[in-house]
């Protein structure tokens, strides 16, 4: 099993993770262009306390960040929350790192912010992540039909998986 580390950006780690980002085409087809004043804006809004209930952390593998990783509106009177995930670029995919920060985002989401539910979503034809989700043992809990407004003009179903935090979640 591969070791990760969630952590907080610095600035400088967040560039070096999006001088290298390349954008899925799965989820967004157009290609990522580094703008370093636009990276800095997002690096402030992201770790600036400006998302109320939102916390970002990015991916590490040894000290090389490979990934940015979200708990999104965090609701403390239902106990749940939304996570986000990105990697890198393809060279670090199917390497298991997006499974291992799942599982550490489920500790950390339960452990620190007392968190019990936690739902992701994806596209329909995004099987890596359907894989993830079942491997993990999220549940398929609502398909929106025709979502996302793909560039060809296509439209695509969004799946929303859903999973009770417990133990079990990290291991």
């Amino acid at each position: 099993m591969i070791t990760i580390e969630l952590r907080t950006f610095t600035e400088n780690e967040y560039h070096q993770f999006f001088r290298d980002y390349q954008s899925d085409p799965l989820m967004d087809p157009s290609p990522f262009r580094y703008n370093r004043e636009q990276v800095s804006r997002s690096y402030a809004y992201n770790h600036g306390g400006y998302r109320e209930n939102y916390v970002h952390f990015g991916i590490f593998l040894g000290e090389k960040p490979v990934g940015s990783f979200q708990l999104k509106r965090m609701d403390q009177v239902r106990k749940c929350c939304e996570f986000g995930i990105i990697l890198q670029n393809d060279k670090v995919k199917n390497m298991g790192i997006g499974t291992a920060a799942i599982r550490e985002g489920m500790k950390i989401a339960a452990q620190r912010y007392g968190m019990r539910t936690i739902t992701g979503d994806t596209t329909k034809r995004n099987r890596r992540m359907i894989h993830v989700f079942e491997k993990l043992g999220f549940i398929l809990i609502e398909t929106v039909p025709e979502a996302f407004d793909l560039p060809d003009g296509r439209k695509e179903d969004r799946l929303v998986y859903s999973r009770q935090i417990t133990e079990e979640s990290f291991s």
